[in-house]
């Protein structure tokens, strides 16, 4: 059998491959591609500022910007009414939620 129960599952049954691939999808933000090649490489970095107040039915991941596994960007997720979105991070450098 070939299926697997995710819902008893534990962290260490995700592949770090799997966790940080995003699956959503894009929206297009003040948020910029940046090169990565670790997580380490998005610290610097936060949400888009388009991002910075999140209506009542929308809700971040709990992940932050992260090194994305296949893009090689750092990005960031949210769900937007259920629906899982991502979008390029911005840096924090001059960054201010109006």
């Amino acid at each position: 059998d070939s299926s697997y129960d995710y819902t008893n599952s534990s962290d260490e049954d995700y592949s770090e491959e799997d966790e940080y691939t995003v699956k959503g999808e894009f929206v297009e933000t003040d948020g910029k591609w940046m090169s990565c090649s670790s997580h380490a490489d998005c610290y610097n970095y936060s949400e888009p500022i388009a991002w910075c107040r999140p209506t009542a039915n929308q809700f971040w991941t709990d992940k932050g910007c992260f090194c994305e596994d296949i893009l090689y960007s750092c990005v960031i997720e949210r769900t937007n009414n259920g629906k899982l979105e991502y979008s390029y991070c911005a840096s924090r450098e001059n960054w201010q939620c109006p």
